[in-house]
């Protein structure tokens, strides 16, 4: 007997290596999961009560109080009571004097099972062998205990005769079977704790733009991790990437580091960390800063492990702070050579304007003379200031501005209307502020002379490109003109001496036409010469 009950164990052991193809598709949870767990265990059950060992007409012992109470202790109770119900019905149908206690052997293995799985919270996995063992024969003094239900006469003889065969065989059995499924759910546990390192580590490393990677030298062999070609920008491609995928997008100027930086690791045998400029599948241009750690044998280098960072956006950041520090380092040297240009311009202007004092009253003019002189300056700063382009300043609306400033300040008691015929142009400060000077002197200087018996008046004033390379400027009046007297050449009047000179510091030509009042026409380049 103890022969066939060996047999039939270990058929039943072999059956139940299906129950890791239920678990490996499981899904935690999952009541389907858990029914198709039972009807296995069921299935189980019911082929080992086809290879029985027959005792006497209508009663039989085989293995499946070994499955039923695997299917309490791993399966649970969804799983236990569908294998349960399976068994149960079977046993029933072969009938005989043994179902009712056939019946309750499959009640207590399940029940047993599930009492221990209790017991240890519901982690089978943590019991050891000697525990499963201990599982094994409880189960079955409960199976012999159920032949009890059995006539009495017939249950102490089969008690008698088959308790040292279940008992030698069964608990033994349980211990193997309940090792095999402590086993299979161990793998499918490690695997499910793989794929979730795995799916966590990628998650991290495209959170940081980061991919790690390994370099075996001996077999001349890298692997790396999900996310390193997206790291190095490559093209997502139906088959898999190759090592050489990963030197080609290195650009060609820091190709050497590649070799260079593995010599250095073998030869230090210490961490050695390397910045390669990429070029992804794109085009675009990426910064990578690897950090290479060498793994030891016997004191030399075999392989070579390490982690790449995409620094594109910091490596442009700070190459962008760099500029823009440079830049801000020759706009301060810049601003500073502006400020001392326009102090030398005060300073000239003032020392001419000295010359032409002889009174009190004169000292009063110059002092007006000098203020609108500085204000048509500083105003070319305060437009810079508000504007975006440090460089450059808008003529037009410079112009409308200082010619609204000089009408709303002038006390004279006349309506003098302005025309202003101004394009979209721009200079820089070098021209805008002896343009500023110019306008400032003639339309002072009209405001003063053009109109002494006249209550109305009018200035136009004219800004616009001849062409691609000359700019024109006109200021005129409708007033009594200049003097038949002055001399052009070299005016005496202190304005008309700054307006030449200021001519010809922007390489314009002068000229003055004085018919139905006088017309000033200077035409200068764009750019300096």
């Amino acid at each position: 007997m103890i022969v066939q009950l060996i047999y039939n164990a270990a058929l039943l052991i072999a059956l139940s290596s299906l129950y890791g193809v239920v678990v490996h598709y499981r899904r935690d949870g999952s009541i389907g999961n858990k029914l198709l767990t039972g009807l296995l265990f069921g299935i189980i059950s019911v082929a080992g009560m086809n290879l029985t060992v027959h005792f006497r007409s209508g009663i039989f012992y085989d293995g499946r109080s070994i499955v039923l109470v695997l299917a309490g202790l791993f399966g649970g109770g969804y799983a236990s009571l569908v294998s349960v119900f399976i068994a149960a019905i079977y046993r029933a149908l072969v009938g005989g004097i043994g179902a009712v206690a056939g019946i309750a052997t499959i009640i207590s293995s399940a029940g047993t099972g599930l009492i221990f799985r209790r017991l240890w919270h519901n982690e089978p996995l943590k019991m050891g062998p000697w525990t499963l063992l201990g599982v094994g024969i409880v189960a079955h003094l409960l199976m012999l205990a159920s032949q009890l239900l059995l006539p009495w006469d017939v249950a102490l003889d089969t008690i008698s005769h088959i308790w040292k065969p279940v008992m030698a065989v069964f608990p033994a059995a349980t211990l193997m079977m309940g090792l095999l499924l402590g086993n299979e759910e161990r793998r499918v546990v490690v695997e499910k704790r793989l794929r979730e390192s795995k799916a966590s580590l990628h998650i991290a490393q495209e959170i940081a733009h980061m991919g790690s990677w390994e370099y075996d030298l001996k077999r001349d062999e890298a692997t790396w991790s999900e996310n390193t070609p997206l790291v190095f920008g490559l093209a997502r491609k139906s088959e898999p990437e190759k090592y050489k995928d990963f030197v080609s997008a290195v650009h060609p100027e820091d190709k050497h580091l590649i070799l260079s930086t593995v010599e250095s690791i073998k030869k230090k045998k210490s961490p050695v960390e390397v910045e390669l400029k990429v070029v992804d599948f794109l085009g675009n241009l990426r910064y990578i800063h690897n950090k290479l750690i060498p793994v030891l044998e016997n004191g030399e280098v075999i392989t070579i492990k390490g982690v790449s960072v995409d620094v594109t956006e910091h490596k442009t950041a700070d190459i962008r702070l760099k500029n823009n520090l440079k830049e801000k380092e020759i706009l301060l040297k810049e601003i500073h050579h502006r400020v001392k240009n326009n102090l030398n311009v005060i300073i000239s202007l003032l020392n001419m304007q000295r010359r032409t004092i002889r009174t009190k009253d004169d000292a009063l003019k110059a002092f007006d003379e000098i203020r609108n002189r500085i204000f048509s300056m500083s105003l070319v700063h305060a437009k810079l200031y508000k504007s975006d382009d440090f460089s450059r300043i808008d003529m037009k609306d410079y112009i409308e501005t200082i010619i609204r400033h000089y009408l709303e300040a002038s006390t004279l008691k006349k309506q003098i209307q302005a025309d202003i015929q101004v394009d979209a142009i721009y200079l820089d400060i070098n021209k805008a502020i002896p343009c500023g000077l110019i306008i400032n002197e003639l339309v002072t200087n009209i405001l003063k002379h053009a109109f002494p018996n006249r209550n109305k008046g009018k200035i136009h004033i004219l800004f616009h490109a001849l062409d691609k390379t000359k700019l024109e400027l006109v200021i005129g009046d409708d007033g009594i003109g200049l003097n038949r007297d002055i001399d052009i050449s070299e005016p005496g009047s202190l304005g008309l001496r700054i307006v030449r000179l200021l001519s010809d510091q922007i390489q314009g030509k002068l000229e003055i036409f004085n018919e139905k009042g006088t017309v000033f026409r200077i035409i200068f380049p764009k750019e300096s010469q």
